[in-house]
Formats: structure tokens, sequence, C-alpha cells
């Protein structure tokens, strides 16, 4: 697959990197990490920019660009510490309409999306599901006219500032089961939902959400009754492949960060940047990078293919991705003396981005589990 980048994309990438340049310094985010953490300007700013938009097919007011493109808009905003929930307030909730939703319904949830009017975060992460996306123990049941939910969902990134919320629930059948599986639509403010609200460790507002009896009615339906999880699947492999790439764009940033402090930090009289030993681990981590930028091309060559085994490929880009920023935003921080992890040093928090994002969509035991029993499988079978 090719990944040279159009003069079209150059210049998307160019125009969000200065975006954040100008309008995003890092006071500013940490004046925002100590309030809300979001803020609807600035995700306004998101749908006049078109980024919003990016990955909604032209027919539905969208720009209709591929995983490429949002994958950039993605990285950029990662390298910035942005905590506007791009990917999962954006990009997410936009694919499962795409992908689970009746075509009379994606017009209307796809304008409100692209345009900023409505803010959406899902709910379909559970205490016990793990990353494993068919865990749904909240149950909806059908009664005349529509369904009543109960049950519980963790980890709702931007649940306390949304406007609505697409939240999964079993129709029927076991809590595993890949059948019964559906998506509805449920206003945030009504009645029956109630929002257990906190700051992730990097600011990035979300919410455990509590549904007690809550009664919607049939038109909340997210398209199918009983079959969503297949298009949900797809919808969370487009998300997971948006967050590596804005871990990449972490994993960026911290290399820039501490190539300047070992050239401006002075020790015995010299930059520390000319001790060798320093020079190795700079070294090692820029290894480290490369191998997670290549496994991001993996990851986006996956899903553009959209090969049968397209989901548990990305699983092992995901694991490749998340241990390589490991590594390298620990080194930053050592490199740093150790002072990296406090409030005022940028390289802190990519290291506080980074244990959010090991949380979500399955952590990297999860990933690196589930593309080893691929493999197994595969070496049985030769």
């Amino acid at each position: 697959m090719n990944f040279d980048l159009t003069d079209e994309q150059r210049e998307l990438k160019d125009s969000v990197r200065r975006w954040v340049a100008d309008s995003y310094a890092f006071e500013h985010r940490l004046a925002l990490g100590r309030g809300a953490g979001f803020s609807r300007e600035t995700w306004q700013t998101f749908a006049d920019m078109g980024w919003l938009m990016a990955g909604i097919p032209e027919e539905y007011g969208g720009l209709g660009l591929g995983p490429i493109d949002t994958a950039m808009i993605a990285e950029e905003l990662g390298r910035g510490l942005v905590l506007e929930p791009f990917t999962a307030c954006g990009l997410l909730p936009a694919a499962i309409v795409r992908h689970c939703a009746r075509e009379e319904q994606k017009a209307d949830l796809l304008g409100e999306i692209g345009s900023g009017t409505a803010l959406v975060a899902v709910a379909h992460s559970e205490p016990d599901a793990r990353g494993r996306v068919a865990h749904v123990a909240m149950r909806a049941e059908r009664r005349a006219g529509g369904y009543v939910l109960n049950g519980r969902k963790s980890l709702v990134v931007g649940a306390p500032v949304a406007d609505r919320l697409l939240v999964v629930a079993r129709t029927n059948g076991a809590v595993a089961d890949e059948t019964g599986i559906a998506i509805f639509i449920v206003d945030a403010r009504v009645p029956g939902v109630t929002l257990e609200r906190y700051a992730l460790v990097d600011g990035t507002p979300a919410a455990d959400l509590v549904l007690d009896g809550l009664e919607l009615g049939a038109e909340a339906l997210l398209g199918d009754e009983r079959g969503a999880l297949p298009g949900l699947q797809r919808a969370i492999d487009e998300a997971i492949v948006a967050v590596c790439a804005e871990t990449v764009g972490g994993v960026e940033d911290v290399l820039g960060l501490c190539s300047e402090y070992l050239k401006t930090r002075r020790q015995f009289g010299v930059p520390i940047g000319s001790f060798q030993a320093l020079q190795h681990r700079m070294a090692d981590m820029a290894i480290e990078r490369m191998q997670a930028r290549a496994s991001l091309h993996r990851a986006l060559a996956a899903l553009t293919n959209a090969a049968d085994d397209a989901s548990v490929a990305i699983s092992g880009c995901r694991a490749q991705v998340l241990k390589s920023a490991r590594f390298v935003s620990q080194q930053g921080i050592q490199l740093h003396g150790g002072y990296g992890i406090t409030e005022e040093y940028r390289v802190g928090h990519h290291w506080r981005r980074l244990v959010y994002t090991d949380a979500q969509f399955g952590n990297l035991e999860y990933h690196l589990n589930r593309y080893a029993r691929r493999l197994q499988a595969e070496a049985l079978a030769g």
C-alpha cells in the first residue's frame, strides 16, 4: 500500500499542525485539564475546519475522506496533546452510524455529528468486558412501543459534555453471545440516565453510565435489533487505528522534546546530549518510533483492504504501538531526570495520555493475546 502523501493530504496535515501550534498552547491545555477538560468552542472549530466531517461520506454532507486522512488529523491532535476527544466523540460515533444505522437515520445523525451540532459519546465498554466487543451485559427489554434499558457502562469518554449517547445493549442471548446486540440513541439528560462523572488521568472528561429502567421509543433503536456486532466491531477497529495514530503523534513529540532537552541541558560544562549513554537511549527510542509508525501503516492497510482477519491484524498493530509508546514515554521521563513526570513538563502528559489510551478498547495484553492466538492457529494449520 502506498503511503506517500498527496499534495492535498500534506496540506491537511500541515493545517492541523499549524492550528495546534497557534491555538492550543501547552499552557492552554494545562488550564483546560484543571477545569472541564473540554471546550465547546474548540469542538466547533473541529467542525468548522471540516475534521468532524472527514470520515463522513459525501452523500451525507461529509468530505468522504479515507482512513489515512483521518489518521493524519488524529496524529497531529495526539502530537499536540489536544484534550477534546476527536476519536471517541467524532470518528467513532460517525463510524457506528455509517455501519449500523438504517438509511433513513444516517443523514440527520451524521449531519449533527459532522456539524458539531450534537456531541455524541459512545457507551460500549463494561467493567467485565476487558476489550471484548461482544461482551454486553446491559439489557434492553422489548415493551409495547419500545424498550426498557437497565445496566452499567464504564469509561464513556466525553459523556459529561455529551448531548447524546450511543448505548450498546443486549436484546437477546447470554452475555458473550455475538448475536442479540443492539445500539440505542439516548438523550444524555433524561430521567433514568445517571452519569458518575470523573476526569481521566490526562484530564479527559469521562463517566460511568447507569441506566435504571430507562424507557425508549422504538425510534431510538439504531439499525438492527439483534445484529449490530459486525458494524460495531468495524467502527471500533477504525477508532483503534485512529487512536494508534494519536499515539504515534505523541511518540513523535516525545522524541522532539527529548532531543531539544539534551541539547540545552548542561552538566559538567557540556550539553548532556554529548554523553554516549544518552545517545544510545535516543537511538533505542528512535527505533521504537519507527516500529510504531510501521505498525500504524500496517493497521491502515488492514483497515483499507478489509480482509476477513483485519480486526485481529489491527489488534497486533495496536499492541506494538502501545509497547513502543510505553518505552519511549518512560525513557523520555527518565531523560528529563525524572522531572518529566511533573505537571510542568510536557513529556509527562504524554505518559498520562498513554495510561488512558491503554484502557480504551482493550489494553495491550488483550490485543497481544488476541493476535498471538491467530498466529498460533496459523502455525497449527500450517
